[in-house]
């Protein structure tokens, strides 16, 4: 499997309508032989926590003293995505969740349960450590829980974009209709109907 060099995570589409969703969906075409991930590097991971809101305005995570740490977070990152891509894509399928992405789910719900504390106003509230590189995955895996749950009590419906040939990104369909078919009109859908058009001509 080829991997192209990445576009500016300033560039990166945030079209999942939820922050997990979005964050399983850092792989473009994922199903395409030529994939480009998102997050590659501990920068681009931080720099896209902080653009999709996994990282709190005015919060503060240094990067630049990761010595030999980069590459367990960049581990824990995949491994996190994998499994939410795959939780996420249970739900769509209306099957069990599967117990090895559970088990990384449940992994990192528990870390971000033991970093939240209830204030004095009676709301919960997550401790930011600037030196907890694995914060933004915490939020993720608790958003994770929510949009599970959203889900089946039919808030939205998740879907897969259309485009299953190569995209294989996943969006929460909150349309009046319940007919959204593509991850975004901009990009899978006008690809669609260009190629739909190609083939009547």
């Amino acid at each position: 499997m080829a991997v192209s060099a990445p576009r500016p995570v300033s560039a990166v589409r945030l079209d999942g309508g939820r922050l997990a969703i979005d964050f399983a969906n850092t792989i473009h075409d994922r199903f395409a032989a030529d994939v480009e991930d998102y997050i590659a590097t501990p920068e681009r991971f931080v720099e896209w926590a902080r653009r999709s809101g996994a990282i709190a305005a005015g919060e503060t995570i240094d990067v630049s003293r990761l010595d030999g740490e980069g590459e367990r977070l960049m581990a824990d990152v995949r491994s996190l995505r994998d499994a939410t891509y795959l939780l996420l894509s249970a739900c769509i399928d209306g099957v069990s969740l599967a117990k090895g992405p559970l088990l990384v789910a449940n992994h990192w719900l528990l870390s971000a349960r033991q970093s939240q504390s209830l204030t004095e106003g009676g709301l919960i509230e997550m401790y930011a450590d600037p030196e907890d590189l694995r914060l933004p995955l915490k939020r993720i895996a608790l958003d994770l829980v929510d949009t599970l749950a959203y889900a089946r009590a039919s808030k939205f419906t998740l879907k897969h974009c259309a485009n299953q040939s190569s995209c294989g990104w996943i969006f929460a369909d909150t349309s009046k209709n319940g007919r959204r078919r593509w991850c975004a009109m901009q990009t899978c859908g006008t690809a669609s109907k260009t190629e739909t058009r190609r083939n009547k001509a």
